[in-house]
């Protein structure tokens, strides 16, 4: 009788067991919604509910006031006519440089050398002149110099 008495000792522990066993898996497996954190501390103003029931108004129910604006006042863009007197035409800025070497003590003016990509050659030119008219005088009397008997004007807008 023993026997049978250790048998159902341990039958009945077996059960309880494996009962509360099944039951902590039953409750693990039904919950399938994830922990959700609610803030309390939220006040009312701050929540902000779209109304989906109210309608969206048409182009013709929307007043649309003119905007008003100051005239904003543009200066006309006035292009400056300058007049460069051009002494000589290179192939070499090398050229060109030797030009000026020979011919600086003929003259008070500065003479540069700009590459003309138009002609793709090193020009040497004086300084800009307002007018037509001195850029005219200056080169009368370079054309009384030898070295710079084929000088002449290029008008330029900038």
């Amino acid at each position: 009788m023993l026997k049978h008495f250790s048998f159902l000792i341990s039958i009945s522990i077996v059960l309880f067991i494996g009962c509360s066993a099944s039951e902590e898996t039953t409750k693990q497996t039904e919950k399938k919604e994830p922990d959700v954190y609610i803030f309390d501390d939220i006040q009312k103003d701050e929540v902000k509910i779209n109304d989906t029931t109210k309608t969206i108004p048409t182009v013709e129910e929307i007043k649309v006031e003119p905007v008003k604006s100051n005239p904003v006042k543009t200066e006309p863009i006035v292009s400056v006519k300058k007049f460069i007197i051009q002494l000589g035409a290179f192939t070499s800025h090398e050229r060109a440089q030797t030009f000026i070497n020979e011919n600086k003590s003929k003259t008070e003016l500065s003479m540069i050398i700009i590459y003309r990509d138009q002609i793709k050659l090193y020009a040497v030119q004086l300084p800009p002149f307002a007018t037509r008219e001195e850029a005219e005088k200056i080169r009368n009397d370079f054309w009384q110099i030898p070295s710079f008997k084929d000088a002449f004007i290029i008008s330029t807008e900038q």
